[in-house]
């Protein structure tokens, strides 16, 4: 049968602990923009190619200040980007951690023009193929 991709977003690709969000943080690049602020950590990889701790999987954390709106709103632009990383996480590089922080903007994108604008600025940084 052949290998096929799972679009679960499953327990192990959430970032849980706040020492596993220090450190994407403190090593991981930055990049910003007046919607949303991503944080992008590539785990490094060992002699042999493989990436250390969970091979090949990809992370994500969410963070959405009260800044951005109602409980209301803060839930559905989480969900939002949880879709768009859950629908991507294929083409992102190998053991990637991710945090996106949203924005008051991000509120008011809907999904397209939110997707659009995440996939450009992780392509520009190589973290999308």
């Amino acid at each position: 049968m052949p290998n096929k991709k799972s679009f679960s977003f499953s327990y192990k690709e959430k970032l849980h602990l706040q020492k596993d969000f220090n450190k994407v943080f403190k090593k991981g690049r930055r990049l910003d923009n007046k919607i949303i602020k991503i944080y992008a950590y590539k785990k490094a990889s060992a002699p042999n190619g493989a990436v250390s701790g969970s091979p090949y999987l990809r992370r994500l954390g969410l963070v959405s200040p009260k800044k951005v709106g109602t409980a209301v709103q803060r839930n559905k632009t989480k969900r939002i980007l949880r879709e768009i990383f859950r629908t991507n996480k294929h083409s992102l590089e190998p053991g990637l951690d991710l945090i996106f922080i949203s924005k008051p903007e991000t509120a008011s994108q809907d999904y397209n023009s939110l997707k659009t604008t995440i996939l450009e600025m992780l392509k520009s940084a190589g973290f999308y193929k």
